[in-house]
């Protein structure tokens, strides 16, 4: 039998419901996909046992022995879950319940934390801030969004430069990683506006933040954040300050 493709989104949707913090619209997203792929139910179980043996500093217990009502028996090879897909499964509840992320998603988790330092000054159409060279863009007499304050932080061992932005009540965080590229975030919406290619996203853990991940001059850029319309936060990534802005 054809082993089902989850994405990434997926099978953290699955560890989620196994540790009981979805949101109502989320949790019936993760049951649809308990019901429609073959030993859910024994992959949502074990999240569950990895997620205690976890909170107790204790290995997990081993994969045969654990009991209850959603562990029916079912086959284990043909017309199941593969066990590969399932120790995929084990390995991202480990890393969610020690707080690891992917470095795109790591990047975008910043949005919602403080500054700390004052904001870089402006330069024209530019931020006197820069990382690998590419420096962050002023849209304050273009679209309103003003620079508020910055933070620097490491990501996959990398240091990173956010700079964030405010507009009326909404906040946005722009964040530069140096260094090759960064693997694009799985299950992203691609859109192209004036030659830039961009992944878009929505991060519901957030309280809704839209998430663009882009690159400049081959650097990875991530902007997260709040905003009444997501044509916004792809405006904004796509805008070069009239070519001052690298590409």
């Amino acid at each position: 039998m054809t082993e089902p493709t989850l994405s990434r989104r997926d099978q953290a949707l699955l560890v989620r419901l196994a540790d009981d913090t979805l949101t109502t619209r989320d949790r019936r997203r993760a049951e649809r996909l308990v019901g429609a792929l073959p030993d859910a139910e024994r992959i949502v179980e074990r999240q569950r046992r990895v997620a205690r043996a976890l909170e107790a500093d204790a290995p997990p217990p081993a994969a045969g022995r654990a009991r209850g009502p959603l562990l029916a028996p079912r086959l284990a090879i043909a017309g199941a879950v593969s066990g590969a897909l399932a120790c995929v499964l084990v390995v991202l509840a480990v890393v969610l319940s020690t707080g690891e992320r992917a470095p795109v998603w790591a990047a975008a988790d910043l949005a919602k934390q403080p500054a700390t330092q004052p904001a870089p000054a402006e330069d024209g159409a530019l931020l006197d801030a820069a990382v690998d060279g590419v420096r962050f863009p002023d849209w304050g007499a273009e679209f309103g969004w003003h620079e508020t304050g910055m933070r620097r932080d490491e990501i996959a061992g990398r240091p990173t430069t956010t700079v964030f932005y405010e507009h009326t009540t909404h906040r946005l965080a722009y964040t530069i990683v140096p260094g090759p590229a960064l693997p694009g975030p799985d299950g992203a919406r691609i859109v192209r506006r004036d030659g830039l290619e961009i992944a878009l996203y929505r991060d519901e853990g957030h309280g809704g933040h839209d998430v663009a991940v882009f690159e400049r001059d081959g650097r990875t850029c991530v902007l997260a954040g709040h905003v009444i319309e997501v044509d916004t936060i792809v405006e904004l990534a796509a805008w070069t300050g009239g070519g001052r802005v690298r590409s």
